[in-house]
């Protein structure tokens, strides 16, 4: 199923139309831990920190809760998922605002593990897009655990974000229904406008209880503090002239008053289609000493744009009297195709797109018992499939060539990464121990086997000279099968201190496999008799790409109560391995250095007399890596700037208003290449309209027209400067932005 990009535009319209008479009102909270406008408190219950449900006050971590209304207050004003994460969670770097990408956003200094329910968003491949993932309008909230973890497994080196997704047992008895629409501009041109729409019908009894929905969003160009329009991200892609529609359903059946059966499905489609791209000059002259030849134009088509689609269905069984004990059953299914933007050969001789799919399906058992009093144990395995393949489509080279890279048109097919099968299984116990009223202990046991299959494969550019008929063939590099195992261990204790203050301290195990689509397939040729003479290669049998263990310690204290809500933690971490970018191939390899990550994160919010309220969060980070017994800045590339930032709002019984604001600093490493740091302010608020029960939701996003460039467009000119001037890939920011959007609940 794919839908047209004039299709959800249709769609978004007449969603847009049915605001005239409707507006917003208060979110459904699906296991609401806590009333609207109340603070998240020690004894909400979450399940990201166990597999489990628990109180925070039971887990020796760092969690931080997002809950229903700021991920739709954030949303409401127009702020993206990974920028709302980005704010509210002070290990979580800020997201580049218009980016489709969230890479370099490491939760406290490494990668994330992303989850819509508990099922993983991450594959083999180490695309980052988790976050291009669900509508916000299909949040009920978001858990984040910081830290590496053993309890689920691979990929969770820095942590664990945890999407919850809205259902129909959480919705209010009978027959309802939510709709929403909402709009936003610059006003720079007529071009510069934004709309999103949603609906949702729900119902809840004592036995079936369903959710099913429809939320999207359309763009066209977006400006940046100056009053010009961005430059086309051509790396990661951007949100600009972009299309998405998320279609979410859920169905429970309450079997009896033990078990539980529910299903979800989601079909999440996002698009680019802009009529605006970078001429490069005929010949390419802007990629061959004439950088001014490079600007931006109408009338650009391509037979590739960039895209994610998305299809996922997740089964969950649960009986809280199985022999005794409880047991929750989970059956996954997750398939997506990643389209990426038009890009330059390295030779400057042809542009290509590559399109990248995963298939990734599994399960996931646990059994929570108590044997004894204040016990509590969790054992189960887990088991998934993770298969990638991924292909480059060449433009026709002279059509190409003759209009600057403005019209391409499907010339030609060829690999583009050699296909991965990586297949996991795993045991797990978890315990938790409550030894005194004031103390408790915890910890458990990961073993983690997987096995790695890499697909025979013929070099990318050697492929490309064959399509391009400049040489007859290519030899092709070996592929092969490489297994892994994993022992991980956690533990870790909490101790109540009274007067509701915690102090709190663990270790944990991460485990990661990088990318080895980035690793594998990579070949030094020789030319004869017309073909291409494999010389030496990266293969499985003898280079097989060694995975990385993290080792995490934190200590951290947290306090709660009817006013204020405070957390801090200091941590470290250690990894046995450092993975290590070429900025030419763009592919990767694995050198036995030590990395560390070492910093403090805190967070703090106040209601204060009046109606006021205030906030503020804050995180310093340090990543290093271990040369000859020095330890030096880790790249800026991937490593995390320390950030600051806090809000301060006022409400009533209907109104709601509040200023944000974040900075990031500075950051240089080793090399001598710089981040540059900025500040961006954000209002945003809401009024309810209580007889029409109606809200209207309003944002100002980069409320004093911030001109700069985003961490990502910084970055993307340290990657890619080999292909092209800097000014290519200078990824700017949005400047000053409105919104509304109204909607309701009948």
């Amino acid at each position: 199923m794919r839908v047209s990009a004039p299709t959800l535009r249709l769609f978004l319209r007449r969603t847009s139309a049915l605001a005239t008479i409707a507006a917003v009102t208060a979110s459904l909270s699906p296991a609401r831990a806590q009333e609207e406008g109340e603070m998240i408190s020690l004894d909400t219950v979450t399940i990201t920190g166990s597999r489990s449900p628990e109180r925070i006050s039971e887990i020796p971590n760092t969690i931080t809760v997002v809950d229903e209304a700021t991920v739709t207050e954030g949303a409401r004003a127009g702020l993206s998922l990974k920028d709302i994460l980005g704010q509210e969670v002070p290990a979580f770097d800020p997201g580049s605002r218009g980016t489709r990408t969230n890479y370099g956003q490491n939760l406290r200094g490494r990668s994330a593990l992303v989850l819509i329910d508990g099922v993983s968003l991450n594959s083999a491949r180490a695309i980052s897009r988790q976050l291009d993932s669900i509508d916000p309008f299909n949040i009920a909230r978001i858990e984040v655990l910081s830290g590496a973890t053993s309890l689920y497994g691979g990929n969770a080196s820095g942590g664990i974000i945890n999407i919850i997704t809205k259902k129909g047992r959480d919705a209010r008895p009978g027959l309802h229904g939510e709709v929403l629409a909402g709009a936003g501009s610059g006003f720079n041109t007529n071009q510069d406008r934004d709309l999103n729409g949603a609906a949702a019908i729900t119902y809840n009894d004592e036995t079936w209880d369903m959710r099913i929905s429809a939320a999207g969003a359309d763009t066209e160009a977006f400006f940046d503090g100056s009053g010009d329009m961005l430059v086309p991200d051509i790396t990661q892609t951007s949100t600009q002239w972009n299309t998405s529609i998320d279609l979410f359903a859920n169905l429970g059946l309450q079997i009896d008053a033990n078990q539980r059966l529910e299903l979800t499905t989601q079909y999440y489609d996002s698009r680019q289609d802009s009529p605006y791209g970078l001429f490069f000059g005929v010949n390419y002259s802007g990629l061959r000493g004439r950088p001014e030849d490079i600007e931006i134009r109408d009338g650009y088509e391509s037979d590739v744009d960039p895209a994610t689609l998305r299809k996922m269905v997740t089964a969950n069984y649960s009986n809280e009297d199985f022999l005794g004990q409880q047991l929750i059953l989970q059956g996954f299914w997750r398939s997506e195709k990643l389209d990426f933007n038009p890009f330059p050969d390295s030779s400057g001789r042809f542009f290509s797109a590559s399109s990248q799919e995963t298939d990734f399906y599994g399960y996931k058992a646990a059994v929570v018992t108590e044997p004894f009093e204040r016990l509590k144990v969790t054992f189960g395995t887990d088991g998934d499939i993770d298969d990638f393949s991924a292909s480059q489509t060449i433009f026709d080279p002279t059509l190409s060539a003759a209009t600057g890279a403005m019209q391409l048109e499907d010339f030609a097919t060829i690999g583009r990464y050699p296909g991965i099968k990586v297949s996991t299984l795993s045991g797990f116990v978890q315990a938790s121990y409550d030894a005194t009223d004031w103390l408790t202990i915890s910890g458990g046991y990961r073993h983690q086997y997987a096995k790695t299959e890499i697909d025979d494969f013929v070099g990318v550019t050697q492929q490309a000279a064959v399509a391009l008929g400049l040489a007859l063939g290519a030899d092709t590099i070996p592929g092969g099968t490489v297994d892994y195992s994993a022992d991980l261990f956690n533990i870790g204790a909490t101790i109540d201190v009274g007067a509701g203050s915690q102090v709190y301290g663990n270790f944990s195990q991460g485990f990661e496999l990088p990318d080895p689509a980035k690793y594998y397939g990579q070949g030094n040729y020789g030319f004869a008799a017309g073909r291409y003479v494999l010389l030496s290669s990266v293969n499985v049998e003898d280079s097989a790409l060694g995975a990385i263990k993290t080792d995490s310690y934190e200590i951290g204290y947290r306090y709660g109560d009817e006013t204020i809500n405070a957390q801090i933690a200091g941590y470290y971490s250690l990894s046995d391995k450092t993975i290590v970018y070429d900025r030419t191939s763009l592919l990767i390899s694995l050198q036995d250095e030590e990395r560390r990550v070492y910093g403090v994160e805190g967070k703090i919010d106040a209601k204060l007399p009046y109606g006021f309220d205030a906030g503020v969060i804050g995180h310093y980070v340090r990543t290093e890596v271990d040369n000859d017994g020095d330890w030096q800045a880790a790249s800026v590339t991937d490593a995390s700037t320390p950030t600051l930032g806090g809000h301060i709002g006022w409400s009533n019984e209907v109104f709601k208003v509040a200023l944000k604001g974040q900075h990031i600093f500075d950051y240089e490493d080793d090399d001598g290449l710089e981040l540059e740091g900025y500040t961006l302010f954000d209002l945003i608020g809401g009024y309810k309209f209580v007889d029409a029960d109606v809200t209207v939701n309003f944002g100002v996003l980069n409320l004093f027209d911030k001109d700069y460039t985003t961490i990502w467009g910084q970055r993307a000119k340290i990657f890619y400067g080999a292909y092209a001037s800097e000014e290519v890939f200078d990824y700017k920011g949005r400047g000053r932005t409105f919104t509304v959007s109204m909607a309701k609940e009948f």
